[in-house]
């Protein structure tokens, strides 16, 4: 079987095996990326209805500025967290997958 694979091929299992071996597949709970969603969205809410009810120059420059960019933070790394705990998911299922196919 491994007479199929070309040398770049080959490389690129072998590579593929040994960083499935290395890595966890899950980097957070399954549950994490969404506290993160929801943590960054209860703070640009909470940013906008505190601007809301106190409008004025310095509410927008020290509250809703900064609420936002946090909120968008935590928000951006739950999507980061949620993409690569499903990637490495799928590498770790790919290297089994072509472990069983180099036997």
């Amino acid at each position: 079987m491994e007479k199929m694979f070309t040398n770049k091929e080959r490389r690129y299992i072998e590579n593929l095996m040994k960083s499935s071996k290395e890595t966890d597949p899950v980097l957070w709970p399954s549950w994490g990326a969404w506290v993160s969603f929801g943590l960054g969205g209860f703070l640009i809410a909470s940013a906008c209805f505190i601007t809301a009810s106190n409008l004025s120059i310095e509410t927008i420059g020290s509250v809703l500025m900064p609420g936002i960019f946090a909120g968008a933070v935590l928000v951006v790394g739950g999507y980061w967290t949620q993409y690569k705990s499903k990637k490495s998911e799928g590498d770790k299922i790919l290297a089994g997958i072509l472990r069983k196919l180099m036997k």
